[in-house]
């Protein structure tokens, strides 16, 4: 699970989707959808809608503000969902939502920059994310992603990213996620940025999760020419997320 195109930041994109695909899927798979977040699948069941938000508070730099950000996804198979930042396609199923590998492709928007003095940056990605269930209450997850940015002015730049993760249920319906962001940058003043994140989900029911969340990036926008507008580096906030 998990993107958004109304995140307000980099970092906080990447925070809710974590969330997202800890909280968030389809009502049902293959089998009857499983509650525990554990075992849920990649890609939302045929038909299913699923809608989110979440409300955060950050700071970069001397500079602090609360955002809001929203999410929704529409299952147009049960292999291909179709969110606000893109399409997912499901390559890799687990049998019954039960243990194995799970592979699915992304392409769509992955960010958004701007700039004191030449325009907007847009990012347009292209990613692989897996999903590896060793039982009922542990998981890792990891993603490998090409991003394109679109600059309105300067010279295109490119990125590389590789993620890595972990969920593990803690208590009854109560699940930690762990993930860490490695972000190769061509181009940029910096050649590299690091994000880590956690989050922490209930699942009150099949339909509905709330969460809270916590992470930090070292990519400084202001050394990249960036306004601080649609960065973070530290940022905390809580979310929900309801299926139908």
């Amino acid at each position: 699970m998990n993107t958004s195109t109304t995140n307000n930041n980099l970092i906080s994109k990447s925070i809710f989707s974590l969330a997202l695909l800890a909280a968030s899927s389809s009502a049902f798979a293959e089998t009857e959808y499983p509650e525990n977040p554990v075992l849920r699948p990649l890609t939302l069941t045929d038909g299913t809608i699923a809608v989110g938000g979440a409300l955060m508070w950050g700071e970069e730099k001397d500079d602090s503000r609360g955002a809001l950000s929203l999410n929704a996804a529409y299952g147009l198979t049960d292999d291909l969902t179709l969110g606000l930042g893109g399409l997912t396609y499901r390559v890799l199923a687990r049998p019954d939502n039960k243990t194995g590998l799970e592979l699915a492709v992304g392409l769509g928007v992955r960010g958004y920059n701007d700039s004191f003095s030449n325009g907007d940056a847009v990012a347009y990605g292209a990613d692989l994310n897996g999903k590896y269930v060793f039982d009922k209450n542990i998981a890792m997850t990891f993603s490998l992603g090409y991003v394109k940015w679109d600059e309105e002015q300067l010279k295109n730049k490119d990125e590389y990213r590789y993620s890595v993760g972990v969920q593990a249920n803690v208590a009854q319906d109560w699940t930690a996620s762990a993930n860490y962001t490695y972000r190769d940058l061509k181009d940029f003043t910096q050649n590299s940025a690091h994000e880590v994140s956690v989050g922490l989900n209930y699942a009150y029911s099949k339909q509905t999760d709330v969460g809270v969340f916590a992470g930090y990036s070292n990519f400084d926008a202001l050394e990249n020419g960036y306004k601080l507008d649609n960065s973070f580096d530290r940022v905390a906030g809580i979310y929900t997320t309801y299926r139908f």
